[in-house]
């Protein structure tokens, strides 16, 4: 049985211009299954609906369409006790630190709020030893001297750290880490990537790790299961060795391309260039999301939208080329 499943989801927003009201879809028919203590890597550029399609995993955006289910259950059908005990285990890492703090609460007390109000100890003291140990997987030592500082008093990586121990202290079988690094120094990345890889595997802990950079994605491992999404669609999936070894979609061609590299007789090789700047999602083409950039585009790419469909049993692509 599947942690998450979310099945033909689709979201969509409304904007007014003028006295119109329009309407797009910022997911548009999107499946993503989440195995029991597994990573999934959400890979694409701003604008190309991850932080929705991950918010809706966790209830906090309803889709228009579709279901989803935690633990083979339908989270909309669900009885209070149920959905409490699914927002519990359904927990988010935000990707700005600065925002998603308290600015005027202590660490303690940021922490020490969600012990008490799920009733995680008995006394303070309990709680205490919970906060300090979860301070302490998530990198903040000695978690002592953190206990008393406020917000402004931490550095940008250790505000995260300080959102990744809010996230872990419930102890969820799923987080949704949304470009939780986006925000910090290149010098800090890799430790904060590296610091919530280890928290969940020594937890159990599924994990939908959101990024608009693959190269994060290789501290999780060559088997982690990715899915590429652009303007609102997936459009290849497949284990990360098999995409940076065997990249089918001319998008994800492109991406990686992106990747630096220090050779620059490899670097004049390895170029696909889009045409253009990705067009807005209340403008998409009729056919292929990608046909207005794609230098491989034919004329069935401009009418008629490619499936999402097997290449290989771990590798999927929605490209006419296939």
């Amino acid at each position: 049985m599947s942690l998450i499943e979310a099945k033909d989801i689709v979201v969509r927003f409304h904007i007014r211009r003028g006295l119109r009201r329009i309407s797009f879809n910022a997911v548009d028919d999107v499946d993503l299954e989440i195995e029991q203590g597994t990573i999934v890597g959400l890979l694409g550029e701003s604008g190309s609906g991850k932080t929705t399609l991950g918010k809706v995993t966790l209830d906090l955006i309803k889709p228009t369409k579709g279901t989803v289910k935690f633990m083979g259950r339908d989270i909309r059908k669900m009885n209070k006790e149920e959905y409490m005990r699914y927002r519990i285990n359904a927990q988010y890492i935000p990707q700005d630190p600065y925002a998603s703090i308290h600015p005027f609460k202590k660490v303690r007390d940021i922490l020490q709020e969600i012990v008490k109000y799920h009733g995680l100890a008995k006394n303070d003291k309990e709680a205490i030893e919970i906060i300090l140990d979860t301070m302490s997987k998530v990198g903040l030592n000695p978690p002592e001297k953190y206990l008393d500082k406020y917000p402004f008093q931490l550095s940008g990586g250790e505000r995260q750290r300080v959102s990744i121990a809010r996230a872990l202290i419930l102890k969820p079988k799923y987080i949704v880490a949304d470009e939780p690094v986006t925000m910090l120094d290149a010098s800090l990345k890799a430790g904060i990537v590296r610091t919530i890889r280890d928290a969940v595997a020594s937890m159990g802990t599924s994990l939908l790790f959101i990024t608009h950079e693959i190269t994060l994605l290789q501290y999780f491992g060559p088997q982690t299961k990715v899915l590429v999404m652009y303007l609102g669609k997936v459009v290849e999936q497949a284990p990360l060795k098999e995409l940076l070894q065997n990249p089918l979609h001319p998008y994800t061609q492109a991406l990686i391309s992106a990747i630096p590299v220090a050779d620059p007789k490899a670097r004049a090789t390895r170029k696909l260039i889009l045409r253009g700047t990705p067009p807005s999602p209340l403008n998409k083409p009729p056919g292929c999301p990608l046909a207005d950039r794609c230098p491989f585009a034919t004329e069935r790419c401009f009418k008629e939208p490619p499936a999402l469909k097997a290449i290989s049993p771990n590798h999927l692509v929605a490209c006419h080329l296939y």
